[in-house]
């Protein structure tokens, strides 16, 4: 047995139980029993920091066991072990002292202000590592503006010189701020619902929602999408990361796509797009919905409801843009073999377990309470799947996989604390709305256009929670002063920031399918980008139809509103893909998205628009349909 094998082994060993004690302690803390929040939060954050630490030297032991050694693989070996350290002792001071630095904050001593420079300096360190360099950077500036804000000429950026023991204390040191800001939401939210994740995927979820979505492409033209609509939906809403989603369901719905007739960049582009849908449906959304709740102080199902009907609606324009794509290029139906024995044996498990964790969440219980639940029920029912009973090694793999995900996620939240802290404590959020209300033009639509374009430059490159911290910070102060309701803000800005993980120049999703097509990331862009038209009119339409977001109290008023919707959607498609009953030539295409145009303006300004829309739309598509007629006549003559 090699080295690295046997260090693999010794790193695996208090990875995996610092990963269960971690666990059956936040299971301890969902039911009450601990109750001093600075000793408990400082446990948290600790075990994070140590998992994570071992995850990165697992990674590299890995690279050498599979002969796949990156570069300057000694220095990030040192760098990864003085992580682990450097964490372990700082978070171990700071959980020692905890009380103590609760009671005494800021007025911490050198000792005190020694080891909370040792706390940021390792959560940067683990945070570079997962994370990158791009995210890392942001929280050091933000960090750097902190203390050294005062320097800054310009009024709209200066700050006051602030003490650095008081700086400290909302960088982290005071035991409620800073790392602590969103330690609670990892903690006491979504830890127990990614482990809940985790383990539907091990039990055998992914092949059963991908036997789902054949079942519905054998009934519809281009249904090698259907695998990718319908099971990519489905896993990355219980997953609620774009990337990840792509790269575990893509392996296997992209092929089928190509194999189908799906060009290999609209395959790519359509898996990208479908993945992405997870980060906008309930019930994880990406993290984003549990800390939109934590900023509106509602509950998260709250929130997590008015995101149905606008997540619905993104699978419906998707899925809009794919049958006509489909109906352009007559694509046939699927005819793959469908293993329904398996969906049989396997949805009780999915539909039982997910049931009860919603019903749970409706009630107003606890996301941890519920993502328990599931957990056990999820267990507790896949020993009951027959011959699709997952093995001892699948249930390894899935709580392996669980305590992989919830440590580096956590660590994601934890790390984006300061920035949050910075932009709140420094009001900076609030100066930068100030001067885009004097700089920007007195048009709530063309404010929202601006707020747009804002939300997809600082959201590129970022993961779906920091996009959105980012842009909620910047902007929401600003749109709620133009008479935006908190939540439609709130959502307006999640989305876009969820939206730039498919637009150029970053677009992460979008490169990670077009490597698994085998395309070029600039024809993946092009062919996402024109599917996402679809969609990128839904955060304006909720804005101004906001019975959108009622759910469940809806009335009359939701139905225009979707139609609306729906009808902007199908104009947009047939512009961009040239069809409806039949091939459209140039000129025809135009006059649809002139349609796709006043329905968009009829829906922010003025109705009219929307009926001159409908009007030509109807004049255009009896003209398309009259001449198709005609020549299917000629032919048959």
């Amino acid at each position: 047995m090699s080295r690295w094998k046997k260090l693999r082994i010794a790193v695996d060993v208090p990875y995996l139980i610092i990963g269960c004690m971690l666990t059956v302690y936040i299971g301890i803390a969902a039911f009450g029993f601990l109750k001093n929040s600075a000793e408990h939060y400082s446990n948290f954050i600790l075990g994070t920091c140590l998992m994570t630490g071992l995850v990165a030297i697992r990674k590299l032991c890995d690279e050498k066991l599979q002969d796949m050694v990156g570069r300057f693989f000694e220095v990030r070996l040192i760098f990864a072990i003085f992580a682990l350290v450097t964490s372990g002792i700082a978070m171990g001071y700071v959980r020692i002292n905890a009380v103590t630095l609760e009671q005494t904050q800021p007025f911490f001593n050198d000792t005190d202000m020694i080891f909370g420079w040792l706390m940021t300096i390792s959560i940067l360190s683990l945070t570079l590592i997962h994370w990158g360099l791009l995210l890392t950077s942001i929280i050091a500036i933000s960090i750097a503006y902190f203390f050294l804000g005062y320097l800054i000429e310009n009024p709209l950026f200066m700050t006051p010189e602030y003490d650095h023991t008081f700086v400290m204390n909302y960088i982290g040191l005071g035991t409620n701020q800073g790392f602590y800001y969103l330690a609670q939401v990892a903690a006491d939210s979504v830890y127990f619902l990614i482990i809940y994740a985790a383990i539907l995927l091990g039990v055998g979820m992914l092949d059963m929602v991908l036997d789902v979505g054949k079942l519905t492409g054998r009934r519809i033209a281009g249904g090698a999408a259907g695998p990718a609509i319908i099971g990519s939906g489905i896993v990355s809403s219980i997953m609620g990361q774009a990337v990840s989603n792509v790269v575990l369901t893509g392996r296997l719905t992209i092929p089928m796509m190509k194999k189908y007739g799906y060009g290999p960049s609209m395959a790519g582009s359509i898996e990208a797009t479908a993945s992405t849908a997870g980060q906008i449906m309930p019930p994880i959304m990406g993290l984003a919905a549990f800390i939109i709740a934590s900023f509106l102080n509602k509950p998260y199902i709250d929130v997590a409801l008015s995101a149905l009907i606008p997540g619905l609606l993104y699978l419906v324009g998707v899925t809009i843009a794919v049958v006509v794509y489909a109906k352009r290029f007559q694509l046939p139906k699927l005819q793959e073999t469908v293993d329904t024995t398996r969906i049989k044996r396997l949805l009780p498990t999915f539909i039982i377990s997910f049931g009860v964790v919603l019903w749970m969440l409706l009630g107003y219980r606890s996301p941890a309470i519920a993502g328990l639940w599931g957990v056990v029920l999820a267990v507790g029912l896949s020993l009951f799947q027959g011959k699709y009973r997952p093995t001892a090694k699948q249930f390894y793999d899935a709580v392996e996989e669980g305590f992989y995900l919830v440590a580096i996620l956590s660590l994601l939240l934890i790390a984006v604390g300061p920035l949050g802290q910075v932009m709140l404590t420094t009001n900076l959020s609030g100066r930068l709305g100030s001067a885009l209300i004097e700089y920007l033009p007195e048009s709530q639509l063309v404010l929202l256009l601006g707020a747009m374009i804002v939300s997809l430059i600082l959201g590129m490159g970022l993961p779906t929670p920091v996009a959105y911290i980012i842009v909620a910070l910047a902007l929401v102060p600003f749109m709620q002063q133009i008479g935006l309701p908190p939540l439609q803000a709130h959502f307006f800005v999640f989305y876009f920031a969820v939206f730039s993980t498919l637009t150029p120049p970053v677009a992460v999703s979008v490169l990670a399918a077009g490597k698994l097509a085998g395309a070029s990331f600039l024809a993946t862009a092009r062919d996402s980008l024109k599917i996402a038209l679809t969609t990128f009119i839904i955060p304006f339409a909720f804005v101004f139809s906001p019975e959108l977001m009622s759910f469940p109290n809806l009335t009359w008023a939701v139905v225009p509103a979707i139609g609306e919707v729906i009808f902007i959607q199908w104009a947009v498609s047939i512009a961009s893909y040239g069809y409806l009953f039949r091939p459209l030539t140039g000129w025809e295409r135009g006059v649809f998205a002139i349609v796709s145009v006043l329905g968009f303006l009829g829906m922010t300004l003025n109705i009219q628009y929307l009926y001159g829309g409908v009007v030509l739309f109807l004049a255009i598509a009896g003209y398309v349909l009259s001449t198709k007629r005609a020549i299917t006549s000629n032919e048959q003559t």
